[in-house]
């Protein structure tokens, strides 16, 4: 927009709109953070718990010299730990929603060849498809915070599961 150019004026409404969708989005990137979150926690938990059971058993059980219960319990628990790991990390792990482009998404501002293009983009958006792309934004970061609270639980899951095995090879010895 230019100097001479006049400010559009917002309506009442689509100003209230624009305080929904603004409030949408910072409430759902702070859901996406906490996820995240806690799966550095659950990474890290799950991870302490791999290396003790490498660093104290090395691979020697895996030779068949142990008691058979207790090496069917120690590979077992170490499989759930790495998939409660591998959950975990599949939540921190970036995400873009690929079926939308707009001029809110980071990687298709990145696309566009200037910053005078893009906010000739921004410009050239009427009240309605600004809110309308900003509402699809929303859509598109409610679908990525589903997919990582999905992927959390699961971790949370595998993790209680794989520390209930872990705390029985403790109390195993």
């Amino acid at each position: 927009m230019t100097e001479t150019e006049p400010a559009r004026a917002m309506t009442g409404e689509t100003a209230l709109r624009a305080g929904v969708t603004d409030f949408e989005q910072v409430h759902l990137i702070s859901y996406m953070q906490l996820a995240d979150a806690k799966a550095s926690v659950f990474l890290a938990i799950a991870s302490g718990a791999i290396a003790y059971i490498a660093g104290h058993y090395g691979v020697g059980w895996l030779h068949g010299e142990h008691f058979f219960g207790h090496s069917l319990l120690l590979s077992l628990t170490t499989f759930v730990l790495v998939l409660s790991a591998a959950f975990a990390i599949a939540v921190i792990v970036p995400r873009k929603n690929r079926r939308h482009r707009g001029i809110f998404f980071y990687h298709d501002i990145a696309q566009i060849s200037s910053a005078s293009h893009y906010a000739d983009a921004l410009l050239a958006k009427s009240d309605l498809e600004f809110f309308r792309e900003q509402a699809a934004y929303c859509y598109g970061l409610a679908k990525i915070c589903s997919r990582k609270y999905l992927l959390l639980n699961i971790s949370l899951f595998l993790g209680i599961a794989g520390y209930a095995g872990f705390l029985a090879l403790l109390l195993w010895r």
